[in-house]
């Protein structure tokens, strides 16, 4: 939502929970206790050209560190301008094309 107030026309999203993905992406499951949720997601991602992609969890620590730092704040949504210095060197990262190995 917050991309389309944005006006934002194309976006991927990347996801580490291959069975969040799944859920999305498949039919519609009936019983589920996120159906709605999930049929929220369905409708907003038909309404905008939004991909999803699935990402293992080391190719994802930006969004790693992201939830982590919303998991400690107290805030609903916290919009920021810039990336922090420590997200920072994240995307410097990545942008250096490194990569991680799984342990």
């Amino acid at each position: 939502m917050l991309a389309k107030e944005m006006d934002i026309s194309e976006l991927v999203c990347y996801s580490n929970s291959l069975h969040c993905i799944n859920l999305i992406k498949g039919p519609n499951m009936m019983f589920n206790v996120y159906d709605v949720l999930i049929q929220d997601i369905k409708d907003l991602i038909h309404q905008s050209n939004v991909t999803i992609c699935h990402t293992l969890r080391e190719g994802n620590r930006c969004a790693d560190f992201i939830a982590k730092l919303g998991a400690s704040s107290d805030k609903e949504l916290l919009l920021c301008d810039s990336p922090s210095t420590d997200l920072l060197s994240l995307l410097k990262i990545y942008a250096a094309d490194t990569f991680f190995s799984r342990k």
